[in-house]
C-alpha cells in the first residue's frame, strides 16, 4: 500500500529523534498538533528532570541539530506505522532536496538503527519499501562510523545541560549584565514569560525568563485568561526554538526567574504583543526596559483606542485635566519661585503667572513618614536637599493631577518641578532619599515622569543608596539654645566671640523674629533683629498690627529657608538672641525692612549698633520715597509705630472669676470648679513622652537667682587633687561640664559605666540628660546642694497617649506640635494636683488671652490636633472629672477629623 505524504509545519523537536508537528493555521487560533517519531532510528536520550537523570552523550547534539534543521519550517512526512498506544513513527523530509532527516542525523553520527530494526532485518520479515529505508540507513551508518562521527567519536560536548537555576540570582546578573547572550527559547508558558536555554562557556543554562515591563494573560491550566492561548501561540510561531540573543536586567521575586529583553532579528517582540493587544504594560518591571518605556506605552495607548484583544471590552476613562485645580485655572504648566520647602516632596512656589503661592506635593513621590523614625533623617535629608538646590530658584512646574480632597486632608495638587531641566522628584528617588509611590495600572493619576521615577527607584535600590541600604538613621535633634534666657546666655559668649556665624532660616514668626538653625553647633534658636521696631504680625486669630502682615511676607520671600549669616550682640529676656543678620556679604535683613518703610528705628539699640549709620540711612530712604508705614506720614514721632498691644497677663487675684472651660458644645463654655494654683512658668525640656515635660518658675527672682548660681558654680574650683580621678554613683549631686556651651551646671547621676568611662547626668535646673565623659564630671561643692532645683518635672493634666495600635508611630509629630505650643513662650499654669513624688499635672494657658479659658488651654489644643486622648484615671481627672470629659470630647471629635495620631482611624482599637 502507498504511503499518503502529507504536509505540516515543525512546532518543535522534542529529543534527536521526535517532533512535534503543527497542522495548518486556522485563524489565531492555535492549530492541531501530532507527536511524530523517526521510525526505524534511535538518538541518545535527554534526561528527564523529575527522576533525576542525566544526559546521554550526544544527545544534547542530536536535539540541537534536528532542532536547526527543523524548527519553526514547513515538512512532509509520511506515518509508516502506529503502536498499539497510538504512537506514530515515519519518515520525515525536509527542505528543497526533500533530505529524509533521519538518514542525515544517522550519516552526521547523532542517531543509529534500532535494534528492533536490526533484528526484523535479519528475520527478514520487513517489506520492500521499508528493506529499502533501512539500507539506506545502513550505508549511512557505515559511513558515520568509518568517518567517526558524532556518537562514533570521543569528542561529545561537555558543557552539561543545567535544566534549574541554583546559584546566586544576583551575582549572575551582575557577570552578565549587559551583555548579549546566545539562547535558545525552550518553552513558551505565557506570551511574555519564556524559558530559555543560555548557552554559556560552562555550560546550558536553562532559566525563566520575564519581559521586562509587560505583562500577557496566563495560558494553559484550568482557568487561562481571554486571548491567554492565542498570545501564547502567536509567540510560539515566532520564537519557539529559534536562536536568540538575551539581556538580563535582574532577579526576579521567584527563584530562577529573570527580567529582561529578547533580541531577535525580526524586531522587538514585547512592542509588537503590546500594540496588537496580546499584553499590557507593568510597572514594576518598566524601569528595565531598554532605553525606556516611552513607545511601549504610546503603543499600549493605540491599542487601548483601538479596543483590540485584552482591551476590547475597556470602558471609557475619565481624563483628570489639573486645570480644574486653583493653582493652574489657567495653564497646567507655569514658572513659579521656590519659596518655602515644606518636607522632602511637598513645597511651595510663587506662581509669577497669578502671583500666587501655591503649595505644590512631587508627584507620585513619598519622603519616610516622620513616624519611621528609623529612617526619619533621610525624610530630613530629603528636605535639605530641595533647599539646597532650589529655594529662592526659578523652577518649571507641571501639574500631572490634583488629588481630591478626603478623609480630612485637603486638595492636593500634585507636579512635576523641574530645576534647570532636572525633575526635582527624580533626583531625591536616585539617592534613595524618597521611594516612588505604586500605582494601579488603571489610574491615570500619577507623574508625567513616572517611567523616570521607577527607573530612578530601581537604581537607587540596586545601589543600596538611602533608605535601600537598610542602615537606620535618624532625624537630628538640635539643642535649643534659646529654652531660656540663662541658656542662651551659655551661648552668647560663644557667638559673639565667632563674629558672622553661618546659619539657616528655619522659620520666619515675625518680620523681625525668626528661628534659626546653626548646623555647626547643632543647635537651633530665636532671633530678634537689633535697632528697629517691626510690627506685630497676626497669629492664629488675633490680628496684628498695620504693616505686620506686609513685613512677615517680606521676610518670609528674600529669608525663608536661606543660608545666612548673623551676628549675635545679646540676649533678651525670653531667651531670644538680638543682633544683625546677613542673607549675603552686604544685605542685611534689617536694611531691608527699613528701606521698604516696613520697620521702625529704635534709637536707644540702633544708636550702639556699629551698622547705625546704615540703618537710619535706610529709614531716611524709606521716608523719602514715602514707603510702607510713611507712605501717609512722615511724623519723626514713632511712638505709634513701635506700640505693641502686648498681651494681657492672667490676674491671679481674679484666677476663680476667670476660670472657665468650654461646653459640650463647641461654641458654648461650661463652667468647671479647678483646683486653683496659678503659676508662671516656661517650659525648659521636653520629655520622650509628649505630655511630660519640665517647667520653671518665670519669675525674674527666680531667673537673677538661678543666674547667680551658675556664676558661682562657674567660678568655683574644680581641679583640686581631690577632684583628680574622681568617680561618682548613682544617685549623688555633682557638677557636670554641660557640651553646649561647656558651662558647669548642677546635676545628678543616673547611671555610670567605668567600662566606658562615661556616666548619664540630669541637670537638675534645666530638666535634661546626657552622657558625659567622667572626667566633665566634679563633686558638687556643699553650699550648692542646699538650694531646691530651678526645674520641676510635670504632666499635661488629663492628657495621655494611647499605648496600643499605632500612637506609638506619632510620637515625633505629638512632640512637634507640643514644642510649637509652649517653646520659647511664657505660660500661665494651674496645678490641677500634685502627685506624692511631686510631680505636677498642669494645665497650660495663653497669658495673651487674658481669662483661663479651658478650651483654648494648651492642653485642649494638643487633644484638638489628636495627638492625645483623654485621662480619665489620673489624679488631676479625679480632682476634676468635667475638664477629663471635656478633653474626652474635644479628642473625639480629632478623631472624626482623622486628625493627627487618628489619620488612619481609630488606633485604640481594631476597624
Amino acid at each position: 500500500m502507498a504511503l499518503q505524504i502529507q504536509t505540516a509545519i515543525v512546532k518543535l523537536a522534542l529529543s534527536g529523534d521526535t517532533l512535534i508537528l503543527r497542522g495548518p493555521q486556522r485563524g489565531n487560533q492555535p492549530p492541531p498538533e501530532r507527536t511524530l517519531g523517526l521510525s526505524f532510528i534511535t538518538a541518545p536520550r535527554l534526561a528527564n528532570v523529575k527522576k533525576g537523570q542525566t544526559d546521554d552523550e550526544f544527545a544534547y547534539e542530536a536535539r540541537e541539530f534536528l532542532r536547526r534543521r527543523t524548527a519553526g519550517k514547513p515538512v512532509r512526512f509520511v506515518v509508516r506505522f502506529k503502536t498499539p498506544a497510538g504512537r506514530e513513527y515515519g519518515s520525515v523530509y525536509v527542505g528543497k532536496e526533500e533530505e529524509d532527516i533521519a538518514e542525515v542525523l544517522v550519516r552526521e553520527g547523532l542517531a543509529k538503527l534500532t535494534d528492533q530494526t536490526r533484528s526484523r532485518m535479519k528475520r527478514g520479515i520487513t517489506d520492500d519499501d521499508e528493506a529499502e529505508a533501512v539500507a539506506i540507513l545502513e550505508d549511512a551508518e557505515e559511513h558515520a562510523k568509518t568517518g567517526k562521527r558524532g556518537m562514533w567519536s570521543s569528542r561529545p560536548d561537555t558543557r552539561p545541560r543545567l535544566l534549574g537555576f541554583e546559584g546566586d540570582a544576583e551575582k549572575f546578573v551582575a557577570e552578565n549584565k549587559g551583555r548579549e547572550l546566545r539562547a535558545t527559547v525552550e518553552q513558551v508558558r505565557d506570551a511574555a514569560t519564556l524559558r530559555v536555554a543560555l548557552h554559556l562557556p560552562s555550560c546550558h543554562q536553562t532559566i525563566t525568563l520575564q519581559m521586562a515591563g509587560i505583562r500577557a494573560p496566563s495560558a494553559g491550566g484550568e482557568n487561562p485568561e481571554p486571548f491567554g492561548e492565542e498570545a501564547r501561540f502567536q509567540v510560539e510561531i515566532k520564537l519557539l526554538q529559534q536562536d536568540v540573543r538575551v539581556r538580563l536586567a535582574a532577579p526576579s521575586q521567584i527563584h530562577g526567574t529573570f527580567v529582561g529583553t529578547i533580541i531577535h532579528p525580526a524586531g522587538n517582540i514585547s512592542e509588537w504583543l503590546v500594540s496588537a493587544g496580546y499584553a499590557r504594560i507593568v510597572d514594576w518591571s518598566v524601569p528595565y526596559v531598554e532605553g525606556g518605556a516611552t513607545r511601549l506605552r504610546e503603543l499600549e495607548l493605540g491599542a487601548k483606542k483601538r479596543r483590540v484583544k485584552i482591551w476590547k471590552d475597556l470602558k471609557e476613562q475619565p481624563s483628570t485635566p489639573a486645570a480644574s485645580s486653583p493653582a493652574a485655572k489657567n495653564a497646567k504648566n507655569f514658572s513659579a519661585t521656590v519659596v518655602r520647602v515644606i518636607s522632602g516632596d511637598t513645597l511651595v512656589v510663587h506662581n509669577s503667572d497669578t502671583d500666587k503661592d501655591v503649595e505644590i506635593q512631587l508627584a507620585s513621590v513619598r519622603q519616610p513618614r516622620s513616624s519611621e523614625t528609623d529612617f526619619s533623617g533621610y525624610a530630613e535629608q530629603a528636605r535639605e536637599t530641595i533647599r539646597k538646590l532650589c529655594i529662592g530658584r526659578n523652577v518649571q512646574v507641571s501639574i500631572d493631577y490634583t488629588r481630591p480632597a478626603q478623609d480630612g486632608f485637603r486638595e492636593r495638587d500634585c507636579a512635576t518641578v523641574r530645576f534647570n531641566g532636572e525633575d526635582i522628584g527624580e533626583r531625591l528617588v536616585r539617592t534613595g532619599l524618597c521611594t516612588v509611590l505604586r500605582h494601579r495600572n488603571d489610574d491615570l493619576m500619577r507623574s508625567s515622569n513616572y517611567d523616570g521615577l521607577l527607573i530612578a527607584g530601581s537604581r537607587a535600590q540596586e545601589t543600596k543608596a538611602g533608605v535601600h541600604s537598610g542602615k537606620p538613621k535618624a532625624a537630628s535633634k538640635p539643642v535649643n539654645a534659646s529654652e531660656n534666657a540663662a541658656r542662651a546666655r551659655s551661648f552668647i559668649t560663644h557667638m559673639q566671640r565667632s563674629g558672622r556665624v553661618p546659619c539657616i532660616v528655619d522659620h520666619v514668626l515675625s518680620g523681625a523674629r525668626l528661628r534659626l538653625i546653626v548646623p555647626k553647633d547643632n543647635t537651633r534658636l530665636t532671633f530678634v533683629l537689633s535697632g528697629i521696631r517691626c510690627p506685630r504680625a497676626p497669629f492664629n486669630n488675633e490680628a496684628g498690627e498695620p504693616f505686620g502682615a506686609e513685613a512677615q511676607a517680606l521676610t518670609t520671600r528674600i529669608a525663608m529657608q536661606r543660608n545666612a549669616e548673623f551676628e549675635a550682640e545679646g540676649v533678651d529676656k525670653s531667651g531670644g538672641f538680638i543682633g544683625t543678620l546677613w542673607l549675603s556679604k552686604d544685605q542685611s535683613l534689617t536694611e531691608e525692612l527699613l528701606e521698604e518703610g516696613l520697620a521702625s528705628i529704635h534709637g536707644p539699640s540702633a544708636d550702639k549698633s556699629p551698622y547705625s549709620a546704615r540703618l537710619y540711612a535706610a529709614e531716611e530712604r524709606a521716608q523719602r520715597h514715602k514707603k510702607g508705614m510713611w507712605a501717609e506720614q512722615q511724623s519723626s514721632d514713632k511712638s505709634s509705630a513701635s506700640a505693641e498691644a502686648g498681651a494681657v497677663k492672667v490676674a491671679k487675684s481674679k484666677a476663680a472669676e476667670a476660670a472657665a472651660a468650654a461646653g459640650a458644645g463647641s461654641n458654648a463654655q461650661t463652667k468647671l470648679a479647678p483646683r486653683m494654683e496659678f503659676l508662671d512658668v516656661r517650659v525648659s525640656e521636653m520629655c520622650a513622652d509628649p505630655t511630660s515635660f519640665f517647667v520653671q518658675i518665670a519669675q525674674k527672682s527666680k531667673a537673677d537667682e538661678l543666674e547667680r548660681l551658675m556664676s558661682e558654680l562657674a567660678i568655683a574650683p574644680a581641679n583640686s587633687a581631690a577632684d583628680v580621678g574622681f568617680v561618682p554613683k548613682s544617685g549623688q549631686l555633682v557638677r557636670a561640664r554641660y557640651t553646649v556651651g561647656d558651662e558647669w551646671h548642677r546635676a545628678r547621676i543616673r547611671n555610670v559605666s567605668t567600662a566606658k568611662n562615661e556616666c548619664e547626668v540630669f541637670y537638675l535646673d534645666f530638666g535634661n540628660s546626657e552622657t558625659l565623659s567622667l572626667d566633665r564630671v566634679r563633686p558638687l561643692p556643699a553650699n550648692f546642694a542646699q538650694q531646691p532645683a530651678f526645674a520641676q518635672e510635670a504632666r499635661f493634666a488629663f492628657l495621655r497617649l494611647p499605648s496600643e495600635g499605632f500612637a506609638a508611630d506619632y510620637t515625633l509629630d505629638a512632640l512637634e506640635e507640643v514644642r510649637r505650643l509652649v517653646e520659647g513662650y511664657d505660660l500661665v499654669a494651674n496645678v490641677e494636683a500634685r502627685e506624692p513624688s511631686g510631680v505636677m499635672h498642669l494645665t497650660l494657658y495663653d497669658p495673651k488671652l487674658g481669662r483661663p479659658l479651658f478650651d483654648k488651654s494648651v492642653n485642649a489644643e494638643i487633644a484638638a490636633a489628636g495627638y492625645a486622648v483623654a485621662d480619665k484615671q489620673s489624679l488631676a481627672a479625679r480632682h476634676n472629672p468635667q475638664a477629663a470629659g471635656k478633653i474626652d470630647s474635644i479628642a473625639s471629635e480629632a478623631r472624626t477629623k482623622h486628625l493627627g495620631m487618628w489619620e488612619y482611624g481609630d488606633v485604640t482599637a481594631d476597624e
